[in-house]
């Protein structure tokens, strides 16, 4: 079972066969979120954008390309070796820091700060309100940011158990099995990956604190972001097809309903 003390999402985080469980977007994927951020935000060149838990680094390098100026932090090693020594070879600035996102240490250095992959929610309770006061404190008077939340309403009630090859070329076989701590108000999964030329298994458990978009207004307005919209994507009002060279993604308040995957916050200091 789950706890809010639970950190066993680092098991995850420190594994780059997470990134085989994944998938690592495709460029036109990080171009189209990269693209809504640009337009949300009403970013200028050469803004100032802190990109938090920027795993592998893909959006904050396509941001970097498009003329901001970028920090991306991380609290995992491998991720962002892998991210600097990619930055590195595309020729691209970014300023990666290894950090923890619930201590951070900015004052009012940004105009913008993303939060992007399903990523808030999975610490306890207390570390996401930490995190919320660090954005707050991070950006200047007018800043911007966007938080990227698990609609709980529109997450698939079939990810209980299963196993599946992801590429059979990779020998990695996946087995899934859904978790819940009710009284938390927690739901995940594990994932156990194994390894069938070597026998080497990968545990990565996953678990988010669902929230309420009530609850997440009242933790917004403690900390002092001002919730400006909520946007959405409801399948059933988006063809996505339309969206596969980089154009923004039409992510839009009118698209958040229940059915959504995406629950996006816009705030603003």
């Amino acid at each position: 079972m789950y706890t809010d003390q639970d950190e066993s999402w680092k098991q995850a985080f420190s594994d780059m066969v997470y990134w085989q469980f994944e998938g690592i977007l495709p460029e036109h994927a990080v171009g189209s979120s990269v693209g809504f951020m640009e337009r949300e935000m009403n970013l200028t060149k050469g803004a100032k954008v802190l990109d938090l838990g920027c795993g592998l680094g893909l959006h904050s390098m396509e941001l970097a390309r498009r003329g901001y100026g970028v920090t991306g932090l991380d609290w995992s090693r491998p991720f962002l070796e892998h991210a600097r020594r990619a930055a590195a070879e595309a020729s691209v600035d970014v300023h990666f820091i290894e950090g923890d996102m619930t201590c951070m240490t900015f004052e009012g250095e940004f105009d913008a700060v993303i939060l992007w992959g399903n990523t808030f929610g999975m610490l306890a309770h207390e570390d996401n309100v930490r995190t919320l006061r660090g954005i707050r404190r991070a950006l200047k008077n007018g800043g911007l940011s966007l938080i990227d939340t698990q609609n709980y309403t529109g997450l698939p009630e079939k990810l209980t158990q299963g196993w599946y090859f992801h590429d059979q070329e990779q020998n990695l076989l996946f087995l899934t099995e859904g978790t819940k701590d009710v009284p938390r108000a927690r739901s995940g999964f594990t994932v156990l990956a194994i390894d069938l030329a070597t026998g080497k298994r990968h545990q990565m458990p996953f678990s988010w604190r669902l929230y309420l978009l009530p609850e997440l207004e009242h933790l917004l307005a403690d900390v002092g972001l001002n919730l400006l919209g909520v946007y959405g994507d409801d399948p059933a009002k988006v063809n996505w097809r339309d969206f596969q060279r980089g154009t923004p993604y039409p992510y839009a308040v009118e698209r958040f309903t229940d059915k959504a995957a995406k629950r996006i916050l816009l705030c603003q200091v």
